[in-house]
């Protein structure tokens, strides 16, 4: 449970983290970087990595239920 709990948390605050940052210079905002539709695609394949971590403490906290109740 703990294990679980502490990468849900930490995996909500990397992507949290790098949503915020998405635009700056060293990132999106470099040189080379895709531009117009290539830009908007990208980002919309990556928008779901920010449920990666709050679907993590769901099904945690779920499992942890469930083996809760089985004792």
């Amino acid at each position: 449970m703990i294990p679980a709990s502490t990468g849900a948390v930490l995996v909500t605050l990397i992507t949290v983290s790098g949503a915020l940052n998405w635009n700056d210079a060293d990132n999106m905002g470099a040189p080379g970087s895709p531009e117009g539709v290539h830009y908007w695609v990208m980002t919309a394949c990556y928008l779901p990595l920010l449920a990666w971590g709050p679907l993590l403490a769901v099904v945690t906290a779920a499992y942890y239920r469930r083996r809760r109740r089985e004792r």
